[in-house]
């Protein structure tokens, strides 16, 4: 649920020609954290909300979607009034979803790592 809350507020975000908030700091900024976050709620889903072990191969599965979306949001900005698809947005939302999943992942490992040495 979270993913397909963010993945329609991006929708929202992309169908206006003048979307809130773009004055508050440059866009890329506001890509590279949207996309991050968005990754992020797809690996919640793809863990069925921390069910299932965060793995790398869940991460990249995540990457992948928000990649995916990425791409698919630029070509849907191309049929609104004054607003034009832009690699540069794509590699800002790519170079998001990529940091916030590396981060996670590591952060997964020294929790792992340390509770493994508490065990011990």
């Amino acid at each position: 649920m979270p993913a397909l809350v963010v993945a329609l507020l991006i929708f929202w975000l992309s169908s206006s020609s003048n979307p809130p908030g773009q004055n508050l700091a440059p866009d890329y900024v506001g890509h590279f954290v949207l996309y991050g976050v968005f990754a992020l709620t797809l690996l919640w889903a793809l863990t069925r909300g921390l069910q299932k072990k965060i793995t790398a191969k869940r991460a990249v599965g995540a990457f992948f979607f928000s990649s995916l979306y990425s791409a698919t949001d630029e070509f849907h900005q191309s049929f609104v009034p004054h607003r034009s698809p832009s690699w540069s947005d794509i590699l800002a939302d790519v170079l998001g979803a990529a940091s916030f999943l590396l981060v996670t992942l590591a952060l997964v490992w020294i929790y792992r790592r340390r509770r493994q040495v508490n065990e011990s």
